[in-house]
């Protein structure tokens, strides 16, 4: 039966590639409209004053869109960054489409500011060569998996369309024209020009330890080669990123003290950091033998659904020494012989929190690459008074993914994963330094310096 399953939609698959002879001729056809919107779009900026955009983060806009990955080409745990005027500096775009027909999607870029809250305030031509945007022809439909997908595959910079200067970009797919209801979805990258040389310490306790003994201080020096010191303390700005997370990002970071052949950002309360713990992982790359952290896996008449253990606070326990991805997540296929792009399936997949009793003015999310770092409503869990604990289903494709629970207070932006996870000083996280400087002769912030350190 099984078998009969996957062979009806296999033949529905190659049907929907006879479909395809019409896309060419219809691409077309939407060509000119495409160009209207982008002049549109360049006039009345489109992106700037969208109600729908409403900020520069990586959002899906679109419920169709799924597992979208954005990573340097050959490296699928490490940040979005490339070098700038590197033409093998590249980023490796990859995302999932539900959808028997693909759709005709396109791609652009906007310049942002350091703190990424609003757009740059120069033209597009000022940070782009090229088109204004450009269609993402790779495509390919899944095969002999129970959910239907189009997976799209796009490496950038091409030919076509190069960022010419460094700093923050946003990245926005979208389908057939540039308008607030056909974006998919946006994701950041940063283009950097090294120009900055980093001394970056970790110690085991802050500076002041009336802050707690279970936290973790970033300090570090800055030196500038051929930039006036005066420059680069009115005009510089530091972010400090701990994992992949930026609901707790420090931005906008000025030097505690400056001396005359490097800028200090040593004890200073801000760049101090609640340690959290490990992360806890599942692992979906085999369905046929039962998947690590896994209770039952079931066939329904839609999907795979894969049922976890009940998971536990860790707050009261001793810190446990575990490795982790620090947040990331990786699609594959146990199996060599297939290809997890097109032939991993979509499983259900679902997460219970013991926890007793509810809380009343905080939000439990489940956070990290699994849920693009988001915390919306797609990833809020919802108390089940009966079994007395935090429930949450999330429809993933099959891989390795890591995940913490963070709560959050209602109406405040950052969240807390100490709550349940507890906060250990011996925590291993990645923490990621990017370092900015405006150019007031050009009006935007130039990324010159990007250092990646480990705790401990």
């Amino acid at each position: 039966m099984h078998y009969e399953l996957k062979k009806v939609l296999f033949l529905k698959k190659q049907t929907t590639m006879n479909n395809k002879v019409n896309r060419h001729s219809r691409m077309l056809r939407a060509q000119s409209s495409r160009l209207i919107a982008i002049i549109l779009f360049l006039m009345i900026g489109f992106v700037a004053n969208s109600q729908q955009l409403q900020s520069y983060t990586d959002t899906n806009y679109n419920d169709d869109v799924q597992t979208v990955l954005l990573h340097p080409v050959g490296d699928s745990l490490a940040k979005p960054i490339i070098p700038l005027n590197d033409m093998m500096g590249k980023l490796h775009l990859q995302f999932d489409v539900f959808a028997n027909d693909a759709p005709y999607m396109y791609y652009t870029f906007i310049h942002c500011n350091n703190d990424w809250t609003q757009q740059s305030d120069i033209q597009q031509i000022e940070y782009l060569n090229g088109f204004e945007s450009d269609d993402i022809e790779n495509y390919s439909f899944s095969l002999n998996t129970m959910v239907d997908y189009v997976h799209f595959d796009l490496v950038f910079p091409t030919e076509d369309m190069i960022p010419k200067i460094s700093g923050n970009y946003l990245l926005i797919v979208f389908e057939n024209e540039l308008t607030p209801e056909n974006i998919y979805f946006t994701r950041r990258f940063m283009i950097v020009d090294e120009k900055a040389n980093f001394n970056v310490n970790i110690p085991r306790y802050p500076f002041d330890l009336s802050l707690g003994t279970n936290k973790q201080q970033i300090n570090m020096t800055v030196s500038y080669p051929n930039i006036f010191n005066s420059l680069a303390e009115q005009y510089s700005n530091v972010t400090i990123q701990q994992n992949g997370r930026w609901d707790n990002a420090v931005t906008g970071l000025k030097p505690t003290y400056v001396y005359p052949d490097y800028l200090s950002y040593e004890n200073n309360v801000k760049t101090v950091f609640n340690s959290g713990n490990q992360y806890r992982r599942i692992n979906t790359s085999n369905l046929n033998n039962r998947p690590e952290q896994t209770k039952t896996v079931e066939m329904s008449k839609d999907y795979y659904i894969v049922t976890l253990y009940d998971d536990q606070k860790r707050n009261l326990y001793a810190y446990i020494d575990d490795e982790d991805l620090f947040g990331e997540k990786v699609i594959y296929l146990e199996r060599d012989d297939r290809n997890a792009a097109t032939e991993a399936d979509y499983v259900m997949v679902e997460f219970f929190l013991d926890w007793f009793p509810v809380m009343t003015d905080q939000d439990v999310y489940i956070m990290g690459a699994i849920t693009d770092w988001n915390l919306d409503e797609k990833n809020k869990m919802t108390y089940d008074y009966e079994r007395k604990g935090y429930a949450l289903n999330l429809l993933l494709k099959q891989g390795y993914y890591d995940y913490i629970y963070a709560v959050k207070e209602r109406g405040q932006a950052t969240a807390d994963v100490g709550v349940v996870a507890g906060n250990f000083w011996e925590t291993k996280n990645e923490y990621t330094i990017y370092l900015y400087l405006f150019d007031p002769t050009q009006n935007y912030d130039q990324l010159i310096g990007v250092k990646t350190v480990l705790s401990h």
